[in-house]
C-alpha cells in the first residue's frame, strides 16, 4: 500500500483522488466522518485502488474537509446512477 501525505499547506489531496479516480481508480474505503485528533485538528483518510495497488490519501485540517466532501459527493453521484 502507498500512502500519499497531504501537508497543512498543501491542497493536492483532493486532486489526486480526482485524478486516480479519472484514470479508473476506485475508492475502496472512505470513511463517513471526518476524524478530530487528540490535538484537535480535523483529519479524514481514504483508500483508493488502482490496478490491484492500494493508494493512502490523507489530509488535516482545510485539506481534510476538502477531501472529505469530495469523496462523499463522488460516492453519492455513483450511487445516484
Amino acid at each position: 500500500m502507498k500512502e500519499i501525505a497531504i501537508e497543512l499547506s498543501d491542497s493536492l489531496a483532493s486532486k489526486q483522488l480526482l485524478k486516480i479516480l479519472s484514470i479508473g481508480g476506485k475508492i475502496t474505503k472512505a470513511p463517513s466522518e471526518m476524524s478530530i485528533m487528540l490535538n484537535g485538528l480535523r483529519y479524514y483518510c481514504m483508500e483508493v485502488t488502482m490496478d490491484s495497488e492500494s493508494y493512502i490519501i490523507q489530509g488535516f485540517e482545510k485539506e481534510a474537509v476538502l477531501l472529505y466532501n469530495n469523496a462523499m459527493s463522488f460516492l453519492a453521484d455513483k450511487n445516484r446512477f
